[in-house]
């Protein structure tokens, strides 16, 4: 499969480019969906695997590249979780033995994002996931509506609701 691109076509990256550009978002949107690390990376990869193959049938006209990408790795996502009701592999929900510290939370250094960690581990997975999609791919509400099927208005109303109740699941953590 030829990875290289015309750029006389839109000035369309090459899957190089879109891959070392949205890597991150994408890892980060993942992750923040799942929290655990190994697992994002797997599904980030898997998406990235399934862009490459539909890469010359990606149109600019219908999505921004985020929005496509973000499209995959949900899809991608609920693919594994849909593996996992079938016992074919682990399922990622972040459980673990009662006594014993949170995986994740123990490869943390640094305290702010230990307190956020610890925020986020309360929240719905959808709602870190908007998080996410705002704050971390800093993806504007007409990308964030478009990805989730809702206006951008809507995704703009969400957000201020959740930010008010990260602020109060941290002042009840201080409690």
């Amino acid at each position: 499969m030829n990875l290289r691109s015309d750029r006389s076509h839109n000035d369309r990256l090459t899957f190089e480019e879109l891959y070392e550009n949205y890597y991150d978002k994408v890892f980060n949107f993942v992750y923040m969906r799942i929290l655990h690390r190994e697992d994002a990376e797997d599904i980030t990869e898997e998406t990235f695997m399934k862009a490459m193959a539909a890469y010359e049938r990606y149109d600019a006209s219908k999505a921004s590249y985020i929005t496509w990408l973000c499209t995959i790795a949900k899809n991608s996502m609920l693919d594994n979780i849909r593996k996992s009701r079938k016992g074919k592999i682990i399922s990622f929900d972040g459980t673990w033995d009662i006594g014993e510290e949170d995986p994740e939370l123990m490869r943390i250094e640094d305290d702010t994002e230990r307190r956020l960690y610890r925020i986020f581990e309360k929240l719905k997975p959808e709602e870190r996931e908007l998080l996410s999609m705002r704050y971390k791919m800093e993806m504007e509400y007409q990308e964030i509506g478009n990805v989730l099927g809702i206006e951008p208005r809507t995704a703009a109303k969400r957000i201020e609701r959740l930010l008010k109740k990260c602020r109060e699941i941290e002042n009840g953590d201080r409690s």
